[in-house]
């Protein structure tokens, strides 16, 4: 090969090389330099999924409608929130949509009866309404703010899909009722559908005026309490619709999920966190910091439901934290 052009293909090769070598040293610094940033980042991702405080959203102009599912669920989720409004000076109404009484292990537990009646389904059901009143009065909700539906127990999934609307009402298998007892119906001729269960929503949001909703989301596993979510959420559109009354802000309060919340931090200072393996990845979650007086409030309330400690005593305690864990919906 000529002088001239062994002097280029030497020439070429070592730039060809030596653009290989920088190219290599530039892969190198990536792989280093790529690790470092993604641990930079996780402190901003962690801040990301970390709850937002909900304080700031309560103040002396609060007016909180809870709707719990069951005698006790308002005391498990949202005890504490409860507390803080009414300390604010503001205003809260609980309404429960039904009365517990479709329980067979409490029944069975509480009478020793293998095979409750629907009488005795019935009696428990008034048990369970007597101690959700001693419970919010503990919280400092007043008598005449404390609403009961009196909706089936193990029956408002069904009304949300068989029996939305008419003619045939739902029956209860326990209680053997298709109608809320008469001084528990707002609305005159209610019965177990529904549409009028959202009918009678409804009217508690219309005489109320909130402007925070609190209940049970619809990821939580009882049937009973995401249909409440789902009978809230549609009485609310409806009401929008109609412009008979402002949207209010929703926050959902998560009881069943999985082994959630996990016993072992019961009555610790181990805070409630968004339990793992959520299926909304974007979800929005909140926490309220509670005081230890009201901390001590909501064990206190939640000792109230005697029948349901005498059951599941350490689930109930297991929501016994320094704070609540609450889900923004808007």
């Amino acid at each position: 090969m000529p002088l001239l052009l062994r002097y280029k293909a030497e020439v070429g090769n070592n730039r060809r090389k030596g653009l290989f070598m920088a190219e290599g040293r530039g892969l190198w610094r990536l792989l280093w330099i790529v690790p470092w940033f993604l641990l930079l980042l996780a402190p901003v991702a962690a801040r990301a999924r970390r709850p937002l405080p909900l304080a700031p959203l309560i103040t002396h102009d609060t007016r909180l409608l809870v709707f719990s599912p069951h005698p006790d669920d308002e005391s498990l989720g949202a005890a504490g929130l409860i507390q803080r409004v009414l300390e604010k000076g503001g205003r809260v109404q609980i309404v429960f949509m039904t009365n517990g009484d479709g329980y067979p292990d409490g029944v069975e537990k509480e009478d020793h009866i293998s095979s409750p009646t629907a009488k005795e389904y019935r009696r428990y059901g008034a048990q369970r309404r007597t101690e959700a009143v001693k419970a919010t009065l503990r919280l400092g909700v007043k008598a005449r703010d404390v609403i009961f539906l009196g909706f089936p127990d193990g029956g408002l999934d069904c009304l949300r899909d068989r029996f939305r609307t008419g003619p045939q009402a739902f029956m209860s298998p326990f209680t053997r009722a298709n109608c809320p007892p008469a001084p528990e119906a707002i609305i005159p001729r209610t019965a177990y559908t529904g549409q009028d269960l959202i009918r009678e929503v409804e009217r508690v949001i219309s005489r109320f005026h909130p402007n925070l909703v609190a209940t049970t989301p619809p990821q939580d596993a009882h049937p009973d309490h995401n249909a409440t979510w789902y009978f809230v959420e549609e009485a609310l559109a409806n009401l929008t619709r109609k412009h008979q009354d402002s949207s209010p802000r929703l926050l959902g309060f998560l009881i069943h999920f999985d082994h959630w919340p996990p016993a072992r931090g019961a009555m610790t200072a181990s805070c409630l966190k968004p339990p793992a393996g959520f299926p909304d990845k974007k979800a929005r979650w909140a926490s309220l910091a509670l005081t230890p007086r009201e901390t001590l409030t909501k064990r206190r309330a939640l000792r109230q439901y005697r029948t349901q400690m005498l059951v599941m005593g350490p689930y109930l305690l297991s929501f016994d934290r320094p704070n609540e864990l609450f889900l923004l919906e808007n």
